[in-house]
């Protein structure tokens, strides 16, 4: 097999580090104490990043950082700053997720290489010409591809494709999962997830139970079995999930897949049952990549590991001070009467050092040191990374010299070359402003409405509010009824091109921006752009309205709208979406009904999740309650917001009618209390981690 395509592996501490270059990896990527999407992983610090890259570099193996997550507005600075530490480092990549972070840093560091994290949620060719275009090198697809769509990608990208090739897959597209800190106040988005989704759900039919299960806990990943298909369709680099595995796991699955990447040979059952010993949720699954969705994706008895059981190759793989791992070097040796000898030492990369010794060669007087001698001195490379494959000697004949000098000559040579290999030029650090504080402008406030059906469309228009989103017949119709509203046409959150016949379309993706862009109808964002700085704002200032995280406090929302005079939208009611899922949860418990029942999940605290089934099998896990912020409407418009929107998912058309009069009687200082334990404050006043 080409042995281009690249294996990049998980470490989460220095032993699991160096068990994955041990274990053949052709880069690992690590996160530092900040900005990562693994909080909770060892990590590791500026001098450990600094040392562990000059560990890989001496092996060929490049460092690839994570600062993969949402950046807060009073932390751009730190971050930018961050980055650069990290350049002058010399880790090769940053994995990014944050727009406006990307952004920054790549005005700061043009000269690093961007990784697009997965949490970005790219799942077709127009969101990674956008990301292309913005300076990205490589892009990290989403989990939920087949062999079809990441062929589609490969053949039209200029960057470099990443795939997930192994491990643990989210039930939730990544990015797009706002279960955990909505619970918890942990955000999946700020590395703190909860893991919730591997939590007993019971699933409720008509509110009535129809079984309990690890209900959203999915198998993991393991796609060893297609590794020539995914090199032969274009894919740049395999990623093995883990940062919060032992050094055995990495160890493990590092080596089985360098096994197979390096031949074409059927994976054996010895092979696979390593990989199932080192770490299975009730075994493995290829269900994305292969389209069989469904039970066989799901591991609804265990959420956790089957098992810990680990090969002596392994282990030894994964020693704290293993060095199994040898790099291939050619060394020459000379040694001519009244010159010192020489060594030097070369790489396949072209790197060349050498080294003299502190004597010179005599005539010898006795014996002469055997040529047979001189070459077993020159080969011992020891505890050192090298090993020798290629011999060259040049020497006079009836010479003699100090075997402690052949020794010191050979040991500075090889010390050279390690350090030669281990150091990289860092790119240039230059200046990137940073949004500035700015005099927002005053605005009369007024409500938008987010409707699923026509009925709720209509019961909104009827109600005196002026912009309504809908899905496409939905809003088709509106427009066909109500010439002076403006009527969003809602477009589908995971891109796919649909047909638009309102003026304008909302866009969740950089995808759908990408190609709804260059139709000239006005785009409005929808919060799943994870919009949570100014940079990020500013990033989207061609959009005429941006809904804003609800993941932040208000607090946060007005340190935004200080830095930025974009136009801005905030949820104020509704059930906010906790999981967007293409693996319909419901279709795997068996309990397809083609969309006649009411299907929820409740949990261990008698709360209900409402699911709701949308075109093409995908499913929506709503929150159980609706965000209320009627009563709270002022501290809504002192963030600067330009509009509110009220988001209707359940909610019949009398309903929606009903909410929108109190909020409008609340806009004139009229307030509704509602029922405790009936609503939600969202994130707006605890915010998340």
């Amino acid at each position: 097999m080409n042995k281009s395509i690249e294996l990049l592996a998980p470490a989460g501490n220095e032993t699991a580090l160096h068990a994955a270059v041990q274990s053949g990896a052709d880069a690992v990527y690590i996160g530092g104490t900040k900005f990562g999407a693994r909080h909770s992983a060892k990590n590791f610090t500026i001098d450990d990043i600094m040392k562990q890259t000059e560990y890989c570099h001496l092996y060929g193996v490049d460092v690839h950082v994570t600062v993969n997550t949402l950046i807060k507005e009073k932390e751009l600075s730190e971050v930018v700053e961050y980055a650069r530490e990290l350049n002058s480092v010399g880790v090769d990549a940053l994995i990014i997720q944050d727009m406006g972070a990307a952004e920054l840093i790549h005005k700061a560091l043009p000269d690093m290489q961007l990784h697009a994290s997965t949490q970005m949620t790219v799942t077709s060719l127009e969101g990674v010409k956008y990301l292309e275009d913005m300076g990205f090198s490589r892009v990290v697809l989403a989990r939920e591809l087949n062999k079809k769509e990441i062929e589609t990608i490969c053949a039209g990208a200029r960057a470099e494709i990443e795939v997930f090739a192994h491990g643990a897959i989210c039930m939730c597209y990544s990015g797009q999962c706002l279960m955990s800190g909505i619970l918890g106040g942990r955000s999946g988005n700020r590395g703190r997830c909860a893991q919730p989704c591997r939590l007993n759900y019971t699933m409720l039919e008509n509110g009535k139970s129809c079984g309990s299960a690890y209900v959203l806990s999915t198998k993991d990943m393991a796609l060893v079995r297609h590794l020539k298909e995914l090199r032969d369709i274009g894919v740049s680099s395999l990623k093995i999930e883990g940062r919060l595995k032992r050094a055995e796991y990495v160890s493990a699955v590092v080596g089985v897949y360098r096994k197979y990447i390096d031949s074409d040979a059927e994976v054996s059952k010895q092979d696979m049952r390593e990989l199932h010993d080192a770490f299975s949720r009730s075994g493995f699954t290829d269900g994305y990549f292969t389209g069989n969705l469904g039970a066989p994706m799901m591991s609804h008895k265990n959420p956790g590991n089957d098992n810990n059981t680990f090969t002596d190759e392994a282990k030894k793989r994964a020693m704290s001070d293993s060095n199994v791992r040898k790099i291939p070097v050619s060394i020459s040796g000379s040694m001519h009467k009244g010159e010192p000898i020489r060594v030097s030492v070369f790489d396949s990369e072209g790197n060349f050092a050498e080294a003299e010794g502190k004597e010179a060669v005599e005539k010898a007087a006795n014996k002469p040191l055997d040529k047979r001698r001189f070459i077993a001195q020159l080969v011992k490379t020891g505890s050192t990374p090298f090993e020798v494959t290629e011999m060259y000697t040049d020497m006079d004949d009836d010479v003699t010299a100090p075997i402690k000098d052949i020794n010191g000559a050979r040991r500075e040579a090889l010390e050279k070359l390690a350090s030669i290999r281990s150091s990289r030029p860092t790119g240039r650090s230059l200046a990137a402003e940073l949004p500035k504080k700015v005099k927002r402008q005053e605005v009369q406030v007024k409500f938008s409405a987010e409707v699923r059906t026509a009925e709720q469309g209509r019961a909104a228009a009827e109600s005196g509010i002026d912009l309504i989103y809908a899905p496409a017949e939905a809003a088709s119709e509106l427009q066909r009824n109500f010439k002076d509203i403006e009527i969003v046409t809602r477009t589908e959150e995971i891109f796919r091109e649909q047909r638009i016949l309102t003026g304008a379309a909302s866009v969740s993706s950089n995808a759908a921006i990408q190609h709804y862009g260059k139709s000239g109808i006005r785009l409005y964002g929808t919060h799943r752009l994870n919009v949570f700085n100014a940079a990020s704002l500013e990033h989207y200032r061609k959009l005429t309205l941006v809904t804003i995280s609800p993941e932040l406090r208000l607090s946060e929302i007005k340190d935004i709208a200080e830095h930025s005079n974009i136009p801005f939208e905030l949820i104020g009611y509704g059930r906010i979406p906790l999981m967007l899922m293409k693996n319909c949860p419901i279709k795997a418990m068996g309990r397809c009904q083609k969309h006649k029942d009411k299907i929820s999940l409740k949990d261990r605290r008698g709360e209900e999740f409402p699911i709701i089934c949308r075109k093409g099998c995908m499913a929506e896990l709503l929150n159980s309650k609706p965000m209320y912020m009627a009563d709270k409407l002022s501290d809504l418009i002192k963030t600067g917001a330009s509009r509110i929107k009220l988001v209707f998912t359940l909610e019949t058309p009398q309903q929606c009618r009903r909410i929108i009069k109190i909020y409008k009687e609340a806009l004139n200082g009229s307030v509704s209390k509602m029922r405790e334990n009936t609503f939600t404050r969202g994130h707006y006043y605890r915010g998340v981690e």
